[in-house]
């Protein structure tokens, strides 16, 4: 898979990245707005889903980045990363 270092990512690239990371198997037609942490995402996979972001957009997540709010759906996720890359 081709890096996507310092771009935007869009929910619905976040999602397919998701999967594809194994982070989370999520449904093909998971919402942009869909609970992440209802779908798995526990504190295991939030530790390792700093990591992935870290390599894949070149952001780095601190522990004030780490709420439930901005982690909890693709589109409060893609929001974060885009701060970060601005």
């Amino acid at each position: 898979m081709e890096s996507s270092k310092h771009l935007s990512p869009t929910p619905t690239d976040l999602i397919d990245w998701l999967n594809a990371e194994g982070l989370l198997e999520l449904d093909w037609d998971f919402p942009e707005d869909g609970d992440l942490f209802a779908a798995g995402l526990d504190s295991m996979a939030v530790m390792q889903l700093v990591v992935a972001v870290e390599d894949e957009y070149g952001v780095e997540l601190g522990p004030d980045d780490l709420t439930r709010k901005n982690l909890a759906t693709p589109t409060t996720l893609a929001a974060l990363i885009t701060a970060k890359t601005s």
